[in-house]
């Protein structure tokens, strides 16, 4: 067990019982928490919320809690309201924080809240999101889909999302972020409450000069103001960039450029403004924190970005904009964009000579048509009344005048799937091909998983269908006094019985968690082998909720390993959470039996059902055959031909990753499977007691004594692998056995082998066994009691769990009289896809 330092166990310890006991106290009516930028400020939508209450007659009862974090602590707005009695601050992730945000009854946040959050159903959230997309969001970046973890995740826990414009609902909220078919909140598409700010008159301009003046803005009187909006252009927030010494160099270069007619004001990213305080040269003409962007906008002559939507809220002004790429190229590729640059509603330079330019000419016919159309398409509802319109629909429940978006069904069923822990085994290679074959026409997927940056997770991401909707899960249980297990860095946050009820609260809080208040007609555990997901699916407040049985079960519970039953306590936790399922599915029919009269008094024999393993066919034999044999055969040569030419003009020819695999699959045959007198036996799996690859190594030891070429693969690792490779020495069959550990392409030696052989006391449907019917690889197994479920007597040869019976199978490859039937798995994956669909309701 990994063991912490004190400090950070108590810390964790601490916070985790404030968070649980913050959903345990009552919800404080009529107190309202906001939140922008992870406390950086009191800024952007929520800020012009609480101005809008804090000012007006009909909301004085409410109380207001602002979150900052420690430099925002002290920004005017804490002295501006130090003797308001209905208004305090509290800090960012502090334990008050954690309290204000689990109790309050209305939570406003322009971003996202952090992992520990889980909205309650007495709270109302809306969340106002920060701008139009201009680069691309979401789903819609190369591989950005893990990166919407906690945006999905807060989204799915909204009552209310503020969107500018039909665009933003559309292309960001709809598309990008994927919440059609799933979301049950409402978009409330009225405007962005920040942009009244900008509709200010003369008093108004003065007023905030004066107020930038106060702040070390220097500013002359007679001067006009042009202000540049940079975005943050990070692939990660998680990992943001340093451009500061450009930045400078810019706005130096600009200033000069426009003279001291103009004054050039610096509006910076919330996430790297604190790099802007090392650079002394444009501290006077930085706009702070505080202070909101729209707030500067309103008495900007002109504004120059790059890839900021902050442009998008400024041309509702009908003022100057040019925008300041020099990298367009490079960071349009990267990155992306959604619109078309020519229909920007101004110009695109490279140079501060070109900006500058830009700016002080800007009356040609071109650029004010652009700046219209643009009005037109995105500020519809920029009229300095925004904030009236949220507040109206919030507070009082008036939704009837305004644009209030409620039905994002689609005619898909929607599936929630748990994976598993996505380690390389059976499992994980059976619910990819699964995936794989879905109809993503008529089911709308998606999958929770722990969320990490391992390499078998990333594998996994990149190998299943892009459609599929990714909800990894960050944070951890938050359910107070728990077993120090917990704090210890395990799971276990129940007690002993995983239906008591405090455990069925605490999964119930953790789906809402997880999940917020999306619902899904189907949620499938396909792992069946944790407590943890088990609960939490178990909880889902809707649809039909299945859990896969993988093996057999009631044996795995008393398998023991060096002395100990591993999976014994995690099993029954999971069995009792049976009777909250519909459906409890296992690979093959004569599983489903063995576990239904096993495990009979956890659930209705009614629910336990089969659904046999998926196979992808395609990739076994594209990967297990891409020899430079299959390349010659794209190309012929004449005889004389150099060859050395040949095989450069062959590799032309040829994908790289055809090349690559072709490559690989020489390399592996020539390192575990070279060319040999004797027969190749090839096993694959996980070395543990259920496994016995002990049997077959004492059945191939009596092949060896007649047949002394003879070789042995095995494929994998596991806790008795030290103990195998002893039994290996012992028997004098080092030279002959071979153990390959993990390979993340196995497939070529099923092509070079001449028998697969499975010693197996107990399985499920191995998939082991299908990917060698797909190559058409002999196959001798043992008499477990599921074999005849994934083997016939024709398509191999099915032995007694024994030694010698194994021995005797083996023998019968050296004489070739091993019985093989071809296999058609496209019609076993009809099949088996059929099979799923019943198991998990879907008619």
């Amino acid at each position: 067990m990994t063991r912490y330092p004190l400090a950070g166990r108590i810390s964790t310890r601490m916070k985790s019982e404030t968070v649980a006991r913050s959903r345990r106290l009552p919800v404080r009516k009529n107190t309202v928490l906001y939140e922008s930028n992870s406390g950086r400020g009191a800024v952007c939508n929520p800020e012009a919320v609480f101005r809008g209450l804090v000012t007006s007659s009909d909301y004085k009862h409410l109380t207001h809690i602002w979150v900052l974090d420690d430099e925002s602590l002290d920004d005017p707005i804490v002295r501006e309201f130090k003797t308001a009695k209905n208004v305090r601050f509290v800090r960012y992730k502090s334990l008050a924080y954690y309290r204000a945000l689990g109790t309050s009854q209305y939570l406003f946040n322009n971003s996202t809240f952090p992992p520990e959050f889980a909205k309650r159903p007495e709270q109302t959230y809306v969340n106002t999101w920060h701008g139009t997309p201009l680069k691309k969001m979401g789903y819609d970046v190369v591989n950005g889909g893990p990166d919407t973890r906690n945006i999905i995740r807060n989204f799915l826990a909204a009552d209310y999302i503020l969107s500018p414009n039909e665009f933003t609902t559309t292309k960001m909220l709809r598309e990008a972020y994927r919440l059609d078919g799933i979301f049950r909140g409402k978009i409330a598409e009225v405007g962005y409450p920040r942009v009244d700010a900008q509709f200010v008159g003369d008093l108004g301009r003065t007023r905030v000069l004066g107020q930038l003046r106060e702040h070390g803005v220097h500013i002359s009187e007679d001067a006009k103001i042009v202000l540049f909006a940079p975005t943050w252009k990070g692939a990660s927030f998680y990992d943001p960039l340093d451009e500061m010494e450009g930045i400078s160099r810019f706005v130096d270069e600009l200033q000069a450029q426009l003279g001291s007619g103009w004054r050039v004001l610096l509006k910076l990213h919330q996430r790297v403004v604190e790099q802007a305080v090392d650079y002394p040269d444009i501290k006077d003409r930085l706009v702070p924190n505080h202070i909101p962007a729209n707030v500067a906008l309103s008495v900007a002559d002109a504004l120059i970005t790059d890839y900021s939507s902050i442009f998008y809220d400024y041309q509702a002004l009908d003022r100057p904009i040019c925008f300041y790429i020099p990298d367009f190229e490079t960071y349009s590729e990267y990155r992306g964009v959604y619109q078309d640059p020519k229909t920007w509603p101004g110009p695109i330079v490279s140079t501060p000579k070109a900006a500058a330019d830009a700016i002080t000419a800007d009356t040609s016919e071109q650029s004010v048509k652009r700046r219209s159309d643009a009005r037109g398409t995105y500020n519809e509802h920029d009229d300095g009344r925004a904030t009236q319109r949220v507040i109206d629909i919030v507070f009082k429940g008036n939704t009837v005048p305004y644009k209030i978006i409620s039905d994002f069904s689609t005619d898909k069923t929607s599936i929630v799937l748990y994976p598993g822990g996505l380690l390389p085994n059976g499992i994980t290679t059976s619910v990819i091909n699964l995936l794989n074959s879905l109809d993503y026409d008529k089911f709308d997927v998606s999958l929770a998983y722990a969320h990490g940056n391992k390499p078998t997770v990333i594998d996994f991401l990149a190998r299943i269908d892009s459609r599929i909707r990714l909800l990894p899960r960050i944070g951890r249980f938050y359910t107070g006094k728990t077993p120090v297990e917990q704090v210890m860095g395990t799971e276990f946050a129940w007690g002993p019985e995983a239906r008591s009820s405090r455990a069925r609260k605490d999964f119930r809080d953790e789906w809402r968690r997880c999940f917020g208040d999306a619902e899904f007609d189907h949620v499938v555990d396909f792992s069946g082998y944790g407590p943890l997901w088990a609960g939490i699916f178990s909880a889902a407040p809707s649809g039909h909720k299945s859990i896969w049985q993988h093996n057999d079960l009631v044996s795995e519970v008393s398998k023991e390993i060096e002395g100990s039953t591993p999976h014994s306590r995690r099993l029954n936790q999971v069995f009792d959470l049976y009777n909250d399922f519909d459906s409890v599915v296992a690979v093959s029919p004569t599983l489903r039996d063995i576990n239904a009269t096993g495990l009979q008094h956890f659930a209705p024999r009614t629910h336990f059902t089969f659904a046999r393993n998926i196979i992808d066919g395609e990739r076994v034999l594209e990967r297990a055959r891409p020899s430079f044999e299959s390349l010659q055969e794209q190309q012929q040569f004449e005889a004389g031909t150099d060859l050395g030419v040949a095989v450069r003009s062959l590799i032309r020819s040829s994908s790289p990753e055809t090349v690559a695999h072709a490559v690989e699959h020489e390399a592996l045959v020539a390192q575990y499977a070279p060319p040999t007198k004797g027969k190749t036996f090839l096993t694959i799996g996980r070395m543990s007691p259920e496994k016995n690859q002990a049997r077959m190594i004492n059945a191939f030891a009596q092949i060896h004594r007649e047949s002394p070429d003879s070789r042995l693969i095995i494929v994998g690792d596991g806790p008795l692998e030290t103990s195998l490779k002893t039994l290996v020495s012992s028997l004098g069959l080092a030279d002959s056995v071979v153990f390959t550990g993990q390979i993340p392409n196995p497939f070529p030696l099923y092509a070079a082998a001449d028998c697969f052989v499975l010693s197996s006391d107990y399985e499920g449907q191995p998939m082991v066994i299908l990917e060698s019917l797909v190559v058409g690889v002999p196959i001798v197994s043992t008499r477990f009691a599921s074999i005849t479920d994934a083997l016939s007597s024709k398509e191999g040869l099915i032995v007694d769990r024994d030694t010698d019976a194994l021995a005797h199978g083996m023998k019968a490859v050296l004489t070739d009289d091993v019985p093989q039937a071809s296999f058609d798995w496209r019609a076993y994956n009809q099949a088996a896809i059929n099979e799923f669909r019943l198991a998990i309701g879907a008619r």
